[in-house]
């Protein structure tokens, strides 16, 4: 007598291509997901409409989305496999997260240029602090590139990404070519279609030579190039308004892009996560260690910087706000260390828009890096000095806001050819909070260090004043440090 084999249990809720393949809802756990996206949204919601600071915010974000993927997780018992409702379910955050994504790659080109065009034309003409300037300039860039190859090294070291491959292939899809084609094709030839193929170091050469001509023109036609850099000064002002327009939704997407990824990919997911914000702390105190012996190799003791440097760094780590923490960057520059005004104002307000060491440097670094061994790109000499011009080059202009690391991360995998793989840093996203504090105290510890070194350079740091242990802020310089830092 022949067995006879039940049939699998059918617990579909609907069935059919409509609901299976079109509309990814055949399940109520589905619908149920759905719900509770939307009521922590509407929580988020009442939390921006009473005010509430934007790091609060993405901390909620952030919790949230943990509860929500492990909840999901647990409710199906945590299974090898994704069952159809976690993977539904994942679909549909993945509107909001997946969206949010495409927004911030959508804004990335206008941001470089605009902002690349106004440094130069703020800065480039300045005849009065030129050697400031370029001292300035050149140690926040220099201590970027450190940062850069810092995180090149704790990448490689620690093995981010490896073991998570995804497309093995793609390292085929990457042609080889010598150093010095390198450098050449950094020059676009048609400047449209260098901003259509995202080659950011393209755009910012370009965007750098139409300061440049800009300002050598001024003298001979004023008024027309006057009206020039109103235009370029509006131009920042909105598309910087349209970048914070997108960032205030960060919270949102968070929710959506952790609670996703746990969704589909379980525990392993927070798992390796987790190697990834070591990894930034790890960079982080090095990079701040390699800033006190720049000051002690100009002379000066790297244990009086920190000491006076201490609430400054608190702050910035707190407010995760490099232009919010300016006005007492200044205050502690000028009145704790001795740095002479023109440099303690022009160095740190440059360093909140370029050479960034850590939302800039490290950060993208260790991006690149996790992505690369991800998709199983080879990563060779080439790679790593591609990647080392990327990052500094690309540093520049990236505002010192809370959440616009993303942009940096986003320039240094589109300048290395690997845009299409944004999506699979979501999860990285998701826990920006935790990475962001350590972020944004390393930027404020490079541009003071810059700041100093600069200054002692060029003779005009006040030593007395610098070694002078009671030398204090005279209205603790953060008056108006925290605006910027909870507006959005």
């Amino acid at each position: 007598m022949p067995t006879t084999i039940p049939e699998p249990v059918n617990d579909s809720l609907f069935s059919g291509p409509f609901f299976q393949q079109f509309l990814a809802i055949t399940q109520y756990q589905t619908i149920i997901a759905i719900m509770v996206l939307l009521i922590s949204f509407y929580l988020i919601y009442q939390m921006q409409k009473r005010k509430i600071s934007f790091f609060m915010r993405m901390l909620v974000g952030l919790i949230f989305g943990a509860v929500i993927g492990l909840g999901a997780q647990f409710l199906a018992g945590f299974p090898d496999q994704t069952t159809t409702a976690l993977k539904e379910s994942s679909i549909w955050y993945g509107l909001f997260g997946k969206t949010f994504i495409a927004f911030i790659r959508m804004i990335v080109i206008p941001l470089v240029f605009v902002s690349i065009v106004k440094v130069v034309l703020d800065f480039g003409a300045d005849k009065s602090l030129p050697k400031i300037t370029r001292r300035g300039i050149f140690w926040l860039l220099f201590t970027t590139g450190i940062a850069a190859i810092l995180g090149m090294v704790i990448a490689a070291v620690m093995g981010l990404g490896k073991g998570d491959e995804i497309i093995v292939t793609a390292a085929k899809q990457r042609e080889v070519s010598n150093l010095v084609d390198t450098f050449v094709n950094l020059v676009p030839s048609n400047i449209i279609s260098a901003m259509n193929s995202n080659n950011i170091i393209g755009l910012v050469i370009f965007s750098a030579l139409l300061g440049i001509a800009a300002n050598r023109m001024a003298p001979k036609a004023p008024q027309v190039i006057g009206v020039f850099k109103q235009l370029i000064d509006a131009l920042h002002k909105i598309v910087m308004s349209m970048t914070m327009t997108i960032i205030k939704y960060m919270p949102y997407a968070v929710i959506a892009l952790l609670a996703g990824t746990i969704m589909n990919h379980g525990l392993p997911a927070v798992q390796k996560v987790l190697g990834f914000v070591v990894a930034i702390y790890v960079a982080s105190f090095i990079m701040v260690v390699i800033h006190l012996m720049i000051i002690g190799a100009h002379g000066l003791s790297p244990m009086m910087f920190l000491k006076k440097s201490r609430d400054t760094l608190v702050m910035a780590f707190s407010s995760r706000s490099s232009v919010g923490t300016l006005p007492m960057t200044i205050s502690t520059l000028t009145e704790r260390l001795g740095v002479s005004g023109g440099t303690a104002n022009l160095v740190p307000s440059l360093g909140t828009t370029m050479g960034m060491n850590g939302c800039a440097g490290f950060f993208p670094a260790l991006l690149v890096m996790m992505v690369a061994n991800m998709v199983g790109i080879e990563m060779n000499l080439q790679f790593y000095i591609m990647l080392l011009i990327v990052i500094v080059i690309g540093s520049i202009g990236i505002a010192g806001v809370p959440g616009t690391a993303t942009i940096a991360a986003t320039v240094a995998l589109s300048g290395m050819g690997m845009g299409e793989y944004f999506p699979l840093i979501g999860m990285v996203l998701a826990i920006d909070p935790l990475i962001d504090m350590a972020r944004t105290m390393t930027n404020i510890s490079g541009a003071m260090t810059s700041a100093v070194a600069t200054d002692k350079e060029l003779g005009l740091l006040n030593e007395d004043r610098y070694k002078d242990p009671e030398a204090v802020l005279s209205a603790d310089g953060n008056d108006n440090a925290d605006g910027n830092a909870n507006s959005i």
